[in-house]
């Protein structure tokens, strides 16, 4: 897909749903019932748990996703055409450039 912007989530087995009901089944999951899959901070945190897949892993995953779809040329160049054309389009893309590279590193500190 070549979409403008994308939103990774992770997994999140609820109750009543087919993924909650496997997770339980085979072990996967990580945090009782009552815990939230969303931080304090706001990062999303991973409830389910694999034997052949780290935390850090499922979390560097989705960097390399983000990474990889973004760092495109197309991406890139469609973000400065924006950026150059309107004046407010060029304030607010910064200023996501900015929380997308926090929010990158900040992530990188909880691994």
């Amino acid at each position: 897909l070549d979409v403008f912007s994308i939103q990774v989530s992770l997994a999140a087995p609820y109750p009543g749903t087919e993924l909650y009901e496997q997770a339980r089944a085979n072990g996967w999951m990580k945090a009782s019932d009552s815990e939230s899959t969303i931080r304090a901070d706001g990062f999303q945190e991973t409830t389910l748990v694999y034997p052949e897949l780290s935390r850090d892993e499922i979390y560097e995953a989705v960097d390399r996703f983000y990474r990889q779809y973004y760092f495109r040329s197309g991406p890139i160049l469609r973000m400065v055409r924006s950026m150059l054309e309107d004046k407010d389009v060029f304030v607010r893309r910064c200023r996501e450039g900015y929380e997308f590279f926090s929010s990158l590193r900040s992530r990188r500190k909880l691994t």
